[in-house]
């Protein structure tokens, strides 16, 4: 099974910690209508918070790699966010430097929710999203894969169904090294974040761009979802965890649509044809794929 948060109002699963941090926050007291809203993210947390801060009335600046794609900019430039581009290099380690940076300067002037150390990233997944899969799965849940980016998922999820069950195997994604995936992180070559703690999960594997992509791909031409690289990624681990199985019930998360891939090489035309043609889809494709063998040739 597959959780889609596409459906969420802001197109991820995002919308449901940007809505924690900022109740959390206003109920300690921690923002008030005097702060700006400031984040360091590589897109979907910036668009969940875009939106809250349009209901509620702040202003919001948001720190984010300069290799993030153009539509996540033009979604949160529609959403009135101010963006600031950090060195694109340096991955999102790099955005979350900047934003303390700039939050270092003038605190009193700045709020900063910093998903990768907010327990209301936990906890939104803790009483929702997990309770939701348990419910969903009527408690039958063998296994749970999600992605390794700030972790929120992984831990809010794991801790509420390891407390219906122990026995649910909880498995993380995270990208080879030397692999890029837009909303996933290495834990051995990145910032550990601070809500990590591996005790709540059972194992982790590994994926590179070009699986996790072309994972991605086969789900669009199979399945008619249309999902984005992290989705893939954790698809792509998903289906090897099936393979092993007998029997059982897994669940996984896709983060978020493809939507806003569509200028990446997971929408390139070229290697939607090709693979088309390496796992024999039929489909109109296959015109097309005869006639660029002509020209090939």
């Amino acid at each position: 099974y597959v959780k889609l948060e596409k459906f969420n109002i802001g197109g991820s699963v995002k919308d449901r910690i940007a809505k924690y941090m900022i109740l959390q926050a206003e109920k300690s007291g921690k923002l008030d209508k005097n702060k700006i809203v400031i984040e360091p993210t590589s897109g979907n947390t910036g668009i969940g918070l875009a939106l809250v801060c349009r209901i509620k009335g702040y202003n919001l600046i948001l720190v984010m790699p300069e290799t993030m794609t153009m539509e996540r900019r033009k979604i949160l430039n529609a959403f009135g966010a101010k963006i600031v581009l950090s060195n694109g290099s340096k991955g999102m380690d790099g955005a979350e430097d900047l934003a303390r940076k700039i939050v270092n300067k003038n605190p009193e002037k700045y709020f900063m929710p910093n998903q990768f150390s907010n327990e209301a990233n936990v906890l939104a997944h803790y009483e929702t999203t997990a309770q939701e899969i348990w419910n969903d799965t009527k408690g039958k849940i063998t296994h749970f894969v999600a992605g390794i980016g700030t972790t929120g998922t992984l831990m809010g999820v794991s801790k509420r169904l390891k407390e219906h069950n122990p026995e649910i195997k909880i498995i993380g994604v995270q990208p080879k090294i030397g692999s890029k995936i837009q909303g996933l992180k290495n834990l051995s070559t990145q910032y550990i974040p601070a809500i990590w703690n591996k005790n709540l999960v059972n194992e982790i594997k590994e994926v590179s761009l070009k699986e996790a992509e072309e994972t991605s791909r086969l789900l669009a031409l199979k399945e008619s979802l249309f999902l984005g690289p992290s989705s893939g990624a954790i698809f792509h681990i998903a289906l090897k965890v099936a393979n092993k199985l007998d029997n059982g019930v897994i669940v996984t998360i896709a983060p978020d649509g493809g939507e806003k891939y569509l200028s990446t090489e997971l929408c390139d035309p070229i290697l939607c044809l090709k693979c088309v043609k390496k796992h024999k889809i039929n489909c109109a494709y296959n015109n097309l794929i005869l006639e660029i063998d002509r020209e090939l040739q």
